[in-house]
């Protein structure tokens, strides 16, 4: 996979046209920015494999999901600051066990029909009833851990010893809001020309290797349309700009753009705040292409560096220095040079104009999926393809490194998962595997593509779209390794 770095030859020229205009303070979420989501979770049970308490399995999944602390629920709600809140669909919060008529199998398209099938029989109309459907099953052989549609409203995990993890439900929820995986890449010495290509995750999401314990980045809010006035602006001359802790409750900046060719550099403050962002302290820089903010990648100024707190960056042709000043409790200061000339000095707020805010995400409702492992532990996953889902299976590479081969199932849907060709019922215990293919850019395109969740492995891969057909684009392979309580994901090619 290769990703073509733009040079900033022309951001000089592009920064020439805007205009200049003051940074207004935020406002809080207006009433039409507002979106609750009700979430139908269902335990499904095999005919040989089987949830071993369901009833201790639904209190843990039901606290997990919508439980006022540690939950999906809390934590977008924190994310989204009160924009987007995830509420049970149904009194008992979670619903099952329901019996699939096969044995434990890796078709997520089968389960999810015969789940489907199933529910009109319990009064539940899928629109009507519930905007969301996340499937719990009992421990399968399956290479992955979890799936989840990418901007769709579908989810399947596995909680093999009857919990969910709070990582990989906040890692699954970003796909179905339509983000894909985060990583990272190095600009060496901070040189934004002499970019490599996103190697391994980074770690200020969960859509990286951040786990729970951080919030959305900058440029992922950008996607979902949850900043407020005057809190992302757009550098139009040299200056000294404030940046405002991201997930603070003052006022003001709080994703710097910063034009660059026909990409943009998005700057970031992150500091603990509340739940969120334990480990993080300083600014951080996210690489756009084009106008995917939701594909942005994190830039780090050299390998070894995995936190990634940038304090210079500059790029030759554009005669462009970003450099980060004094940061404390409230703001960070950092002062951009633009086509070579000097940031006046004594002033505190450079010239910059709003960035309009994208509308809330219209994607298909998100659906949460949960980590197999621990609620703790970052959850590295994949992207697989198709609405309905890839089958998928694992085997043993040299040197024990899991190799999962997928195949998207053949579909025929609109974005967010619509109507799909039926599926043959799975006769064996196990679905057929397949070829794997690289993709381009490592970014789930829009549309309801699937995020795989590996349990040894994470499939990274983008979904073509020509009409309403979906075809594979392509998948990479990661590998989890446990370091010290986390996990670090390693690009297979």
């Amino acid at each position: 996979m290769q990703f073509t770095i733009t040079r900033a030859a022309a951001g000089a020229a592009s920064l020439a046209v805007l205009a200049s205009a003051a940074v207004t303070g935020a406002a809080p979420a207006a009433a039409d920015q507002t979106r609750t989501n009700r979430v139908l979770v269902v335990l499904a049970d095999f005919e040989d494999v089987h949830h071993a308490e369901a009833g201790t399995d639904r209190a843990g999944i039901a606290q997990r999901y919508f439980g006022a602390d540690d939950s999906l629920q809390s934590y977008y709600r924190a994310v989204s600051r009160g924009r987007l809140s995830y509420v049970p669909a149904v009194p008992d919060k979670v619903i099952g066990p329901l019996t699939l008529p096969w044995h434990a199998n890796c078709d997520p398209r089968a389960v999810r029909q015969e789940i489907e099938r199933q529910l009109p029989q319990r009064g539940l109309a899928k629109g009507k009833d519930y905007d969301s459907l996340s499937i719990v099953l009992p421990r399968t052989p399956c290479a992955w851990a979890g799936l989840a549609q990418v901007g769709g409203p579908v989810s399947w995990l596995k909680a093999p010893k009857g919990r969910v993890g709070l990582a990989a439900v906040a890692h699954e929820f970003g796909h179905n809001l339509g983000l894909p995986h985060q990583p990272r890449r190095v600009c060496a010495g901070g040189d934004l020309g002499a970019c490599g290509a996103p190697a391994e995750l980074g770690k200020k999401s969960p859509m990286g290797g951040g786990g729970s314990a951080v919030g959305l980045s900058a440029t992922q809010l950008v996607h979902a349309g949850w900043f407020g006035s005057g809190e992302h602006v757009r550098v139009t001359a040299s200056g000294t700009f404030t940046l405002r802790p991201l997930y603070g409750n003052d006022k003001g900046v709080r994703a710097l753009e910063v034009p660059l060719g026909h990409d943009r550099l998005v700057l970031e403050y992150r500091r603990p705040e509340g739940s969120l962002d334990g480990r993080l302290k300083g600014v951080y820089a996210y690489r756009v292409s084009g106008d995917s903010y939701r594909s942005a990648n994190p830039v780090s100024t050299s390998a070894g560096d995995h936190d990634g707190a940038v304090t210079t960056l500059h790029d030759t042709a554009a005669k462009l220095t970003v450099t980060v000043g004094a940061t404390d409790a409230d703001k960070a200061t950092v002062t951009v040079t633009v086509n070579g000339v000097t940031a006046p000095t004594g002033t505190t707020t450079g010239p910059a104009v709003e960035v309009p805010s994208a509308s809330p995400t219209t994607a298909a409702p998100a659906t949460p999926v949960p980590d197999p492992d621990s609620a703790d532990e970052p959850e590295d996953t994949d992207d697989v393809t198709g609405p309905d889902g890839p089958t998928a299976s694992a085997t043993a590479a040299q040197g024990g490194e899991a190799t999962t081969r997928v195949t998207p199932a053949p579909t025929s849907a609109t974005r967010g998962g619509g109507a799909t060709t039926p599926a043959a019922t799975p006769a064996a215990a196990s679905a057929p595997a397949a070829t794997v293919t690289a993709g381009p850019s490592g970014a789930a395109d829009a549309g309801a593509n699937l995020a795989h969740t590996g349990g040894n492995g994470t499939v990274l891969a983008l979904t073509a779209t020509a009409g309403a057909t979906l075809t594979a684009a392509g998948a990479i392979l990661l590998r989890r390794r446990n370091r010290g309580g986390g996990h670090r994901a390693r690009v297979q090619r």
